[in-house]
């Protein structure tokens, strides 16, 4: 299967991906301000459109970014809006740490994530889980696509089907997925194995790793953050 993402020069290096998300994403669930979250929304939706691999996903940080503004500008003057407002501020800051923790994912292939984690001497066990679940998250969203794909050709997929029969949909859907993913995972653990994946030696990698001033500007970026919520 080929991965949706590229390797050219001028990416982000994978340790400095995973180390900003991990520290965003605390920031936003421990202080969980709007002097947080704004700036972690933009800072998102600047790396959905710098990686091409989710550049399409950027509309969904405007949409919520619109959402935002509606909560606290236009809820308050409806008849109980303060309680939707209340509800939508208190998962604002789930929703943006979800938000970093899809760009990783979707940007990220697992060979880049194995060789950065081993160049941090991070232990073998925790390696291999993430690695194989990053794999397989990716297969998963490949087989939903081509089930999709399917139904449509059939008919099966659209709003007026999902409307009269929204639990026929869900099963023409899951039950062909369930029965791929476990196709995909034993063809997952057989590749594992042929590549050496549990071997005591450390492997080396393909990946393009190397920091760059992409990684020092992100890096200052999320010290801005941490002092913003210090203060």
């Amino acid at each position: 299967m080929h991965s949706p993402v590229s390797h050219g020069q001028g990416r982000f290096d994978v340790r400095t991906r995973l180390l900003a998300v991990i520290v965003v994403d605390l920031l936003l669930l421990s202080s969980g301000t709007r002097f947080v979250q704004v700036p972690a929304l933009l800072a998102l939706a600047a790396l959905l459109v710098l990686e091409r691999a989710v550049r399409g996903a950027a509309w969904i940080v405007g949409a919520w970014a619109a959402v935002m503004a509606l909560s606290r500008w236009v809820l308050p003057q409806v008849p109980g809006g303060a309680v939707i407002m209340t509800a939508l501020l208190y998962t604002i800051p789930y929703v943006i740490a979800a938000g970093y923790g899809y760009y990783f994912v979707r940007s990220t292939t697992p060979s880049e994530l194995t060789g950065g984690l081993n160049r941090m001497r991070v232990p073998r066990f925790v390696i291999i889980p993430l690695a194989v679940m990053l794999r397989f998250s990716a297969t998963v969203r490949e087989d939903a696509a081509a089930i999709i794909d399917a139904m449509r050709l059939r008919g099966l997929v659209g709003p007026a089907a999902v409307i009269r029969h929204p639990l026929r949909t869900v099963e023409y859907l899951v039950v062909p997925l369930l029965a791929a993913s476990v196709r995909s995972g034993e063809d997952l653990a057989a590749a594992a194995m042929c590549r050496g994946l549990g071997a005591q030696v450390r492997p080396t990698t393909t990946a393009r790793l190397g920091f760059g001033y992409r990684d020092a500007l992100l890096a200052l970026v999320v010290l801005a953050l941490a002092a913003t919520a210090a203060l």
